[in-house]
């Protein structure tokens, strides 16, 4: 037989202090600092990236990364900041005539991948 519990009901006004509480002492939305991915999220963003676009699987995807890294003789990470760079600062219907941003331009495998 266990001992019966001490329990106390908190109120409405106790959540609504504690609520103001919480929000007065967050730091403004503006003066959070802006995180940099790290080298795991740039990867897994750029093979996410290449199992949508492609249909790969993880590994089919991360062997892509590493023959275009290899063909331009850049890092893994750097080719895959590439790959994530021009998905997400593309127009958002690219034309045929336009042509690819400057940052994208090494990596040409890539280019028409993403304008479909």
């Amino acid at each position: 037989m266990t001992a019966p519990r001490n329990q106390r009901s908190t109120t409405i006004q106790e959540i609504t202090l504690s609520n103001d509480v919480l929000e007065a002492a967050a730091p403004p939305a503006h003066s959070i600092p802006h995180r940099h991915p790290d080298g795991r999220e740039v990867l897994a963003t750029a093979k996410g990236i290449l199992i949508a676009t492609r249909g790969y699987g993880d590994t089919e995807a991360f062997e892509e990364l590493l023959d275009v890294s290899r063909h331009h003789h850049v890092s893994v990470l750097r080719a895959a900041k590439s790959l994530v760079e021009l998905a997400t600062r593309r127009q958002p219907c690219p034309s045929v005539t336009t042509p690819a941003p400057s940052y994208a331009l090494e990596f040409k495998e890539w280019t028409t991948l993403l304008a479909r």
